[in-house]
């Protein structure tokens, strides 16, 4: 079994996970999102609370596979999601902290926790089905919200406003590398299929 597995299978191990993402995805919703979510169009929200809407993703599909339930689409936006803007949060803290801002409490105790964000999203991975059609949608989810972070401008409040360019650049990659890793894990499950024997052959 492995650590994926023993964490979803283990009842206080996935309660106490479930806990920790819908419980810090509260404070996320009303105190650092609540005023791009303000300023923005009700039809963008979806995609406005990056962290705060990853962790509610990593909640529900925690409870999903505890229960056997593989959406393989809730699973693939938990994951990339959280691997996203796990890592990107921790690279907007260090070009602040680069740009000569402070690395005061704040800044560690986000970089702590969003890198956790990151390695519970890469370990998740390892449940994961790669379908086309989920990984075409959630590809679109994370091209979705670079669009509206950056090319309509409804991203999160910055430290470092100045550092924008370089953070929007990084999400971006982000953005390609993800997609690009589901693209080929997609084609590489469809050869295993088509290779597999079939249950009746010798």
């Amino acid at each position: 079994m492995g650590p994926a597995e023993w964490a979803v299978r283990t009842p206080a191990v996935v309660w106490l996970l479930v806990l920790i993402n819908l419980g810090s995805a509260i404070p996320g919703y009303l105190f650092w999102y609540g005023d791009s979510l303000s300023r923005a169009p009700w039809y963008f929200w979806l995609f406005v609370p990056d962290s705060p809407l990853s962790v509610t993703f990593m909640g529900a599909a925690l409870v999903a596979f505890h229960y056997g339930c593989r959406w393989d689409l809730l699973g693939l936006l938990a994951t990339g999601t959280c691997i996203k803007y796990g890592l990107w949060t921790d690279f907007v803290w260090l070009t602040n902290y680069v740009s000569g801002g402070e690395y005061h409490f704040t800044a560690i105790l986000m970089s702590v926790t969003h890198f956790g964000m990151f390695v519970e999203g890469l370990v998740l991975t390892g449940l994961l089905r790669f379908r086309p059609l989920p990984v075409l949608v959630a590809s679109l989810f994370l091209v979705g919200n670079d669009l509206v972070d950056y090319a309509l401008g409804y991203h999160p409040p910055l430290p470092n406003p100045g550092d924008l360019g370089a953070i929007t650049r990084f999400s971006v990659a982000e953005t390609a590398v993800i997609i690009v890793l589901w693209v080929v894990a997609a084609v590489l499950s469809y050869q295993r299929a088509r290779t597999a024997p079939s249950p009746g052959s010798a």
